[in-house]
């Protein structure tokens, strides 16, 4: 069975990363997966070269994405068009009608067009519950966000100066703002550390001028992006997600998944995903004494933090890895096509 996977966007960040992962999903499931993006985006890094097709959005209703699209549509005829961001899903709805059009719902930003759609596929249980009360007569799916997860041992109490690290596009909803005031909170409270902040985005510049403001620059550090993932995160002893919104946290999941104790905002993802706080500490968005309190917790109780790191590392491999994350997918387009 034939399934269209559209996400236009040229950006990195999560939605751009679920984007590629379901594309491989789908295929491991055995569907006939077609994906459509930017031709400078990471579905057309990723996704293999006969199965990609290149295409420019410039807004949401854009006729002439939609026109090459519908030529599409009329050759391949997929069962389903699954769309990720917002032009995605009005150049499909334009092209291919509701009757084909699922949009998976990556965050609680939805767009008026929804309710036209033949279904949507929500990313997480706050993203459901927010979906719900949007529009009560759309069929609704929770396939909670999945990734390639890759275990590494948990530490031991670091032995020297421990590292802090965060990881995330430099955007003002990240909270990398928050994240280092409270680090010179922890500075000015006579605990010793490093920190390292992986990405990029348009707030770094700002970011690196406020480092500088607080007196930070022998502890922090920027590192750009960072390939992969899990080495960058095996170097660090303590994660931190200072996030404003985060309607899952991809970042988190590989965090946990790689034994690192966390500390993250108490919001719709982190909530999710550190159950409450079974899994990691919890602070109030947006206050960044009480990340400081919290950093501070877990490195004056590393046997505690890292007791909580075990623990939390089953829970991400079993719930947010790869193979269960296809599972959950699949089980979802099959209700989807029986509607």
């Amino acid at each position: 069975m034939r399934v269209f996977n559209i996400m236009l966007a040229k950006d990195r960040g999560g939605v751009e990363s679920m984007a590629v992962h379901y594309h491989e999903a789908l295929a491991a499931q055995g569907y006939q997966v077609t994906s459509f993006g930017h031709p400078k985006g990471v579905l057309a890094e990723a996704a293999p070269r006969a199965e990609f097709r290149p295409l420019i959005a410039r807004f949401d209703y854009d006729p002439l994405a939609a026109v090459r699209l519908k030529g599409w549509l009329t050759r391949r005829t997929p069962a389903l068009v699954l769309t990720h961001g917002g032009r995605a899903g009005g150049v499909s709805l334009i092209a291919a009608g509701g009757r084909r059009t699922v949009q998976v719902m990556h965050n609680q930003f939805f767009k008026s067009y929804t309710r036209h759609m033949r279904a949507g596929i929500c990313v997480s249980r706050s993203v459901m519950d927010a979906a719900r009360t949007a529009y009560p007569d759309l069929p609704l799916y929770e396939t909670t966000n999945f990734t390639h997860l890759e275990p590494r041992p948990v530490k031991s109490a670091p032995e020297g100066t421990p590292v802090i690290g965060a990881l995330g596009r430099l955007h003002e909803q990240k909270g990398f703002d928050v994240l280092l005031r409270a680090l010179a909170r922890v500075k000015a409270n006579g605990s010793a550390f490093t920190a390292r902040i992986a990405g990029e985005g348009p707030e770094r510049a700002a970011l690196e001028a406020l480092r500088t403001s607080l007196g930070l620059d022998q502890e922090v550090s920027f590192v750009g992006w960072v390939s992969p993932v899990t080495d960058f995160l095996e170097g660090l002893d303590l994660f931190a997600m200072p996030s404003h919104y985060e309607p899952f946290g991809l970042s988190l999941a590989e965090a946990l998944a790689a034994g690192v104790p966390a500390v993250a905002s108490a919001i719709e993802g982190p909530l999710e995903i550190l159950a409450g706080g079974r899994f990691g500490r919890i602070f109030p968005n947006r206050d960044d004494a009480a990340l400081a309190s919290a950093l501070q917790g877990a490195m004056s109780d590393w046997p505690g933090a890292l007791a909580q790191a075990r623990a939390a590392q089953a829970h991400a491999l079993s719930t947010y890895g790869f193979d269960a994350g296809q599972v959950r997918l699949a089980a979802s387009i099959a209700k989807i096509l029986a509607l």
